[in-house]
């Protein structure tokens, strides 16, 4: 009786140890892979980190100050460029661009004019019109005559001379490095005699 008693007692006892092995094993496995997880995302914060420094160190390369101060140098005028730009205007290059524009100016103008007034001279249906047509040619080439005779006359006194017709006025442009109120007096009344105009009809403007 005593031994069948300790036998059920050794059975429970090893029952009881199969039970606690099995529990203490299973609790192990489902904890290992939280700390798995743990060590996995710590090791990911670590590698974020890291990599934020790098990017800001990155970022920090491409707006340095230095760059970008070498970059504008790189667009800055040279000193040989520097030197072709002071010896064109010494020699009037850069003046002479402004008056071959204001030339190109009155060429294109008289240009229009002329290939409208030709097309009417050559309506042949309205004989009024071709005759007024023709009277305005010769207005106009008669004009530019005065407008050549003022130039020329100009160009005695100064290097370079351009007039300009500009709304019911003249504009009148010459190049010098001053131009004083006597100079401009005589421009004035040179072109009111030529073109029989009034004195506000006529500006005039110097370039250096």
């Amino acid at each position: 009786m005593n031994t069948k008693r300790q036998t059920i007692w050794l059975v429970s006892m090893l029952s009881l140890m199969v039970v606690l092995s099995a529990y203490y094993l299973f609790t192990q496995d489902t904890k290992s892979p939280d700390m798995l997880s743990d060590g996995t995302q710590q090791e990911q914060k670590a590698g974020a980190t890291e990599a934020a420094a790098g990017n800001s160190q990155i970022v920090a390369d491409q707006v340095d100050p230095a760059g970008n101060a070498s970059a504008s140098d790189d667009v800055s005028i040279s000193d040989a460029d520097k030197q072709v730009l002071d010896q064109l205007e010494s020699q009037g290059g850069v003046d002479s661009s402004v008056f071959a524009q204001a030339e190109e100016k009155r060429s294109e103008l008289n240009s229009t004019q002329q290939d409208k007034l030709l097309s009417d001279i050559t309506n042949l249906q309205n004989p009024d019109d071709s005759k007024a047509a023709m009277e305005q040619l010769d207005q106009l080439e008669e004009k530019n005559s005065k407008l050549t005779s003022i130039e020329n006359e100009l160009m005695k006194t100064f290097q370079q001379a351009i007039v300009n017709e500009e709304g019911n006025g003249y504009k009148v442009l010459v190049e010098s490095e001053k131009l004083d109120k006597s100079q401009a007096a005589n421009i004035i009344d040179l072109v009111m005699k030529t073109l029989g105009v009034e004195a506000d009809q006529v500006s005039v403007q110097f370039i250096k």
